[in-house]
């Protein structure tokens, strides 16, 4: 009879702590992440601070080989304010950014502990100048920038509980330029994103 309880209990472990139990049943997962960003500056007119980013990507499998697996993902990401770090009470106070990049991931060794990813796709960017200069007097013409973004990037999934994991990634968003209320003169800007965080697997 022990011996009954033993093996149920053993089986019940199995399927409770097992990695491919759930996760190789589900098809989407979420990710909420936390990061920073760095951002090219606009030479010597304008410099800034890293911006902290916030970011939700939604992920749908769509091929799952047994090493390889292809997914479309659709991150969501966005940065409130980078600081502008040049001296100038003239200048703009900061600026925000965020970018909708649909895209295709590969993910490698996926029903393994710790998986690793590669992303590459392209969408959209904003950025929004603040009503405020760096003295805190009124911006008399903020300026807001629609453009187009590239995205590249990787990184390192890790199974935890059942339906929780970890992720661990950095991305490169490339994009038209930005426009401000002054002259600058950067044709292209790069926003290197580092972020960690929860996947969430429905």
């Amino acid at each position: 009879m022990k011996r009954r309880h033993v093996a149920a209990a053993l089986v019940v472990a199995a399927c409770i702590w097992s990695p491919d139990a759930r996760a190789d049943d589900t098809r989407f997962d979420v990710g909420l992440l936390l990061g920073s960003t760095s951002t090219t500056d606009e030479g010597r007119v304008l410099t800034f601070d890293r911006g902290t980013t916030y970011q939700a990507t939604f992920a749908w499998d769509v091929w799952r080989g047994r090493v390889v697996k292809l997914a479309i993902e659709v991150p969501f990401i966005a940065s409130p304010a980078f600081t502008v770090l040049t001296p100038n009470p003239a200048l703009p106070l900061e600026y925000a950014s965020l970018y909708l990049t649909p895209a295709a991931r590969v993910g490698l060794w996926h029903r393994a502990p710790v998986s690793v990813f590669g992303s590459i796709g392209g969408g959209y960017a904003r950025y929004s100048e603040s009503k405020l200069r760096e003295d805190k007097s009124a911006n008399a013409s903020p300026r807001d920038t629609n453009t187009g973004a590239l995205e590249f990037g990787g990184g390192v999934d890790v199974r935890g509980f059942r339906w929780l994991g970890f992720r661990g990634e950095v991305r490169d968003i490339y994009t038209g330029p930005r426009r401000f209320s002054i002259p600058t003169p950067a044709p292209h800007v790069h926003n290197i994103v580092a972020s960690g965080g929860l996947i969430i697997r429905l």
